[in-house]
């Protein structure tokens, strides 16, 4: 598998944890997701390593958990809404990494088009919506429900009230579509929040960029 392929696997990773970390103030549980890869850029023998990834959004209060499982990485973030920062763990080649982020104040317009289409997705009936993300020329196709409450706080998910539990986006000429198979609306324990990160080294996202590419 070619260093490129490689590279945005991993960037996918990452990708998905910010996308989805996001805090709700008044939905308490655990969504998860499964993770389809595709696209004309995507060998076969790489779509078959992502087979059976998988993520998952745990929701209390102010902050959310989102924990994804690759074949060749894992990654946690930690997303606190009333601090508004966020931290990400990778697990990934032996390296255990973290970096810290803090939300901007000024983020990218996003335009909503709902559609008439509508779906049931794990005992939820969803609508749908295509997004436009400042910048972006390809929209986002979202379905979500209004069962869910959405502030999006820290997600690339924005500008619809309630929470999509399928979207597909595309990275780099591959398209990762998340469909939740769950929710579960079971009490929360404040320790899923709480990660010891003492053994994580801290890193810039140009840091793990240049990691990413061979750089360092």
């Amino acid at each position: 598998m070619t260093k490129s392929i490689i590279s945005r696997i991993l960037c996918a990773g990452l990708l998905c944890v910010s996308l989805v970390s996001t805090a709700q103030k008044t939905f308490e549980g655990t969504i998860v997701y499964t993770l389809d890869f595709s696209g004309e850029g995507l060998p076969p023998e790489a779509k078959q390593m992502m087979a059976g990834s998988e993520m998952t959004v745990i929701m209390k209060g102010e902050k959310a958990r989102t924990d994804v499982n690759m074949t060749m990485q894992k990654t946690t973030s930690i997303a606190d809404a009333k601090t508004k920062t966020s931290f990400v763990l990778m697990d990934f080649m032996g390296q255990k990494l973290k970096i810290t982020h803090k939300a901007e104040d000024k983020t990218p317009e996003v335009k909503v088009k709902e559609l008439p289409e509508t779906k049931e997705i794990a005992g939820y009936k969803c609508k749908k919506a295509e997004l436009t993300m400042g910048g972006q020329n390809e929209p986002v196709t979202v379905y979500y429900t209004d069962d869910i409450a959405n502030n999006g706080y820290n997600s690339q998910i924005k500008g619809i009230k309630g929470y999509p539990l399928q979207f597909e986006i595309n990275q780099g000429g591959m398209k990762i579509t998340y469909l939740a198979k769950s929710v579960s609306l079971d009490k929360v324990d404040d320790a899923k929040f709480n990660i010891d990160t003492k053994e994580y080294k801290e890193v810039t996202q140009d840091d793990l960029t240049k990691m990413i590419q061979g750089g360092h």
